[in-house]
């Protein structure tokens, strides 16, 4: 399979929650209309927000809100993407994270950024002003240049991850690890010392470092290159190399704890971690509700050394509409093309909600409910 089209699914399986940016840019965003009432939830347990089909309005988008917070969920993930958000050089475009920013507050969602500098085998994406990028001082410089104008606007904001599943990344290119290692530090520093408490990390995929072999010791180890920054995120699917789901719920939660031990001088952040209900990769909703609960068992015995426990999703969507349309089919036998791999992460997100997309709740939301640590 190609390996710049799987990088690109990646991307797109980061990025899926941010269901406000089919919003039309004509939608104003009247701050006003968002009371202040404060809801309490557990802000080390996050929830990915998404809606089942683009909203038309805000309205659309408040009303998942409003089910959210009933959750027990005190946090959430806030996509977002640098084309849209400065689309000119120096003009930034604050309506979309305006409308979600506002809505975690009124909602008493603590905000974890996901800034795409890397995302899986790619850089960006950028804006097409920037041209061709490389790590470098011109793409360190701008990136200090927007965090430090993003975390200037929204306090809300707490942690920050610039650089998603950066172990696909340098899987192939390890050799450029020191290169990363030092452009990275150099962002760290200089946004550090302009918002001091802003935790700052990368994120891998858990399930690509154990398949892979990239732990410590593995055949292919790689990780203990990549620890740097305040905390270690970890995005993490039940699923073996092309997608179909291996493991039964209690494998997983060994994977789970293999983490602790993969990166034991630093903080875990559990960034997206979900388990799939389509029997087309092997998920089932009884397996879902037993993930749920044990993931969160897990979490409340090793709290102190995890930052926060991302549950994603909140519902499912149709089918067809979790990998990008604009992913061009790579014709052939068996695995050499990618609509194999393409068709299970459609299955495989698509179907990762605690409610269907009939809004029937799912067992897995009643354990959510249930076991979220008070």
């Amino acid at each position: 399979m190609n390996s710049k089209i799987i990088g690109i699914i990646i991307l797109i399986v980061a990025i899926c929650g941010s269901s406000a940016y089919f919003l039309t840019k004509s939608d104003s965003v009247d701050t006003n209309s968002f009371s202040n009432q404060p809801i309490y939830q557990n802000e080390k347990i996050s929830l990915v927000i998404n809606t089942i089909n683009p909203p038309k309005e805000i309205a659309d988008l408040e009303e998942v809100y409003k089910i959210a917070s009933t959750s027990g969920a005190g946090r959430t993930n806030l996509y977002v993407h640098w084309d849209q958000l400065e689309p000119q050089e120096g003009n930034f475009d604050w309506r979309v994270t305006d409308i979600m920013m506002k809505l975690n507050e009124k909602y008493n969602f603590k905000t974890t950024l996901f800034f795409s500098v890397i995302n899986a085998d790619r850089l960006g994406p950028f804006p097409l002003w920037m041209g061709n990028q490389g790590i470098g001082q011109t793409l360190e410089d701008d990136t200090i240049r927007v965090l430090d104008s993003i975390l200037s606007r929204y306090e809300n904001i707490d942690y920050v991850i610039f650089a998603g599943d950066i172990d696909y990344h340098f899987q192939r290119a390890s050799g450029s690890i020191p290169t990363y290692v030092e452009f990275f530090d150099d962002i760290y520093d200089e946004i550090k010392l302009k918002h001091p408490d802003v935790k700052i990390g990368n994120s891998m995929s858990l399930e690509n470092i154990l398949n892979k072999g990239m732990e410590p010791g593995g055949s292919f180890e790689m990780t203990p290159k990549l620890e740097m920054g305040d905390f270690i995120a970890l995005s993490f699917k039940p699923v073996d190399a092309v997608g179909d789901i291996d493991r039964t719920p209690q494998e997983a939660m060994d994977n789970l704890k293999q983490s602790l031990e993969i990166f034991p001088s630093h903080q875990i952040a559990f960034f997206e971690v979900s388990w799939s209900t389509s029997d087309f990769v092997n998920g089932n909703r009884d397996d879902q509700a037993e993930f749920i609960k044990l993931s969160l068992n897990f979490f409340e015995e090793n709290e102190s050394k995890i930052e926060f426990f991302t549950v994603s999703r909140l519902f499912d969507k149709p089918k067809g509409s979790c990998v990008s349309q604009d992913i061009q089919s790579i014709e052939g036998s068996g695995f050499s093309a990618n609509t194999f791999r393409l068709e299970r992460v459609d299955e495989y997100v698509c179907n990762s909600g605690l409610i269907d997309i009939n809004e029937n709740k799912k067992s897995s939301w009643t354990q959510l409910k249930t076991n979220i640590p008070q």
